[in-house]
């Protein structure tokens, strides 16, 4: 099927195309390309498109056959994609009808013409009427000499200026009288006033306090030794031992050895031994 481009008026400039759609016979035989898509042959005939991004592909589905870019084609024209296209749409809704005409100009309109002839008839017009009138002619106002005498003439003086301006005689003014000065009065100074040094006073010194008697019941088995302080004298019964004696009265072995030099042997110990230890700590 061919399509081929026509004048529809000799007396205008417009390009149209029609384009048969029910004739499937040139569009692509691939059935994601898009049956709007064409290739324009010598600038007169539209054949089957080329499938890939080519710049004689052109879009028949409204108005003239518009060329598409190479993005365009290969994302909408030459895929399934095409359904979503809007120049799609609107072409699938008249499927049956002729292109309309395409604005395709092969020179300027005739209205573009005609304001250009326009202007230039104003343009001739406005020329002619300055040649006419022989240029321009600007009115001037014109000054009468005796406003010229009052404004270039300079003003006489007032009296008032010319008193101001005249220097006048001023009376002598009497030179000022020093006054005295009055030499200043030394005044006495008193000499400081020592204020008292505080002596410090010392703390009393708290009275020794006798130590607190003991309060543990280990001391109804204890005798104090005689005239030594933190002394005391346990009697050995029957049953103990040493080691067993100074852990009842919580006191350290090595120092009750130390404080009986007659205990050779610590097992030989005796119900009735005296044995002097330190004050109980149980």
């Amino acid at each position: 099927m061919q399509e081929a481009y026509g004048r529809s008026d000799p007396a205008d400039d417009e390009w149209h195309v029609v384009v048969d759609r029910s004739d499937p016979t040139d569009r692509s035989a691939n059935p994601d390309t898009c049956p709007f898509l064409r290739t324009v042959d010598d600038a007169t005939v539209l054949r089957p498109p080329i499938e890939a991004p080519d710049p004689a592909n052109r879009c028949t589905a409204v108005g003239a056959p518009a060329p598409q870019s190479a993005r365009q084609q290969q994302l909408v024209c030459l895929t399934s994609g095409h359904g979503n296209c809007p120049r799609y749409l609107r072409g699938a809704l008249v499927p049956t009808q002729p292109i309309a005409r395409s604005a395709i100009q092969r020179g300027p309109s005739s209205a573009v013409i005609a304001s250009a002839l326009i202007l230039v008839a104003a343009a001739a017009a406005s020329v002619g009427f300055l040649l006419v009138r022989g240029g321009l002619s600007v009115p001037t106002a014109s000054i009468a000499p005796g406003n010229v005498a009052a404004i270039t003439g300079s003003p006489a003086p007032s009296s008032a200026v010319v008193a101001i301006l005249s220097p006048s005689p001023m009376a002598p003014t009497a030179a000022p009288t020093p006054s005295p000065t009055l030499a200043p009065t030394p005044t006495a100074t008193t000499a400081p006033t020592p204020l008292p040094t505080a002596t410090p006073t010392t703390a009393p010194t708290p009275a020794p306090t006798a130590p607190p008697p003991p309060t543990s019941v280990r001391y109804k088995l204890l005798d104090p030794c005689p005239g030594k302080p933190n002394c005391w004298i346990y009697t050995v019964r029957a049953g103990d031992n040493l080691v067993s004696i100074v852990n009842w009265f919580g006191v350290p072995y090595e120092t009750v050895l130390k404080m009986n030099p007659q205990i050779g042997d610590p097992t030989t110990i005796r119900t009735g031994d005296e044995i002097r230890m330190p004050p109980p700590t149980r």
